[in-house]
């Protein structure tokens, strides 16, 4: 294979916008497969595809780097985005394969919403990239990034501690974006003070209030 020793005009960002964007449409389909089971084999169908496409735009990734002596970016970047990219599209694939294959009738809160994390973390890896592509500066990114995976962390460690519950005959379900109430603040069957309105139905599903309140007798 010949390396070519002049400047080439490789338009790389471009590759990775394109796989960043099936990841983006991977990502969400995951999401709709954990909110909607009615559509779990479309969803799965469409995924599998995109899998193929990315394989091959990874390929494609990968033998143009490998002919180019001069980058935009550092050599290994390129080499690492296009990667990680590419892995991120071959579990999103397996989780999905798994969701459609298991025929599951109900998934927990902390996944979906971590599936939808996930989704928002693939556009801001696209707004990253194309950063790049500008020169201009990603801490914005980066700090978003930052926070949603402590997000993601504390949603896995809530998932699991649930599952455990569930496995004991418990039915409990813990939504962590909300936190219990103090004591008093809510009445069993009726949302406190914060979650009136658009808020109250979530109050009334993850029974925050109501179980600080029959905590409190």
């Amino acid at each position: 294979m010949a390396l070519n020793l002049f400047p080439k005009t490789v338009r790389f960002f471009e590759l990775l916008g394109r796989q960043n964007a099936m990841l983006v449409e991977a990502a969400d389909l995951l999401s709709r497969i954990l909110e909607e089971f009615g559509k779990v084999d479309d969803a799965c169908k469409r995924v599998n595809l995109i899998e193929v496409e990315a394989d091959e735009l990874c390929r494609e990734i990968s033998r143009q780097l490998s002919l180019t002596f001069i980058t935009p970016i550092d050599r290994e970047d390129i080499y690492r985005l296009n990667l990680s990219q590419e892995d991120s599209i071959n579990l999103i694939k397996g989780i999905a394969t798994r969701a459609r294959l298991y025929g599951f009738t109900y998934i927990r809160f902390p996944a979906r919403k971590m599936a939808r994390n996930m989704r928002e973390m693939a556009g801001i890896t696209g707004e990253m990239i194309c950063c790049l592509k500008d020169k201009t500066d990603v801490a914005a990114q980066v700090k978003q990034l930052k926070a949603i995976k402590g997000e993601c962390e504390m949603l896995l460690g809530t998932g699991l501690a649930e599952s455990r519950h569930a496995r004991r005959g418990g039915h409990h379900e813990v939504d962590p974006g909300v936190r219990p109430h103090r004591a008093g603040r809510g009445t069993p069957g009726r949302p406190c003070g914060r979650h009136r309105g658009s808020g109250a139905e979530e109050c009334l599903r993850y029974r925050c209030c109501s179980s600080s309140s029959s905590s409190s007798r």
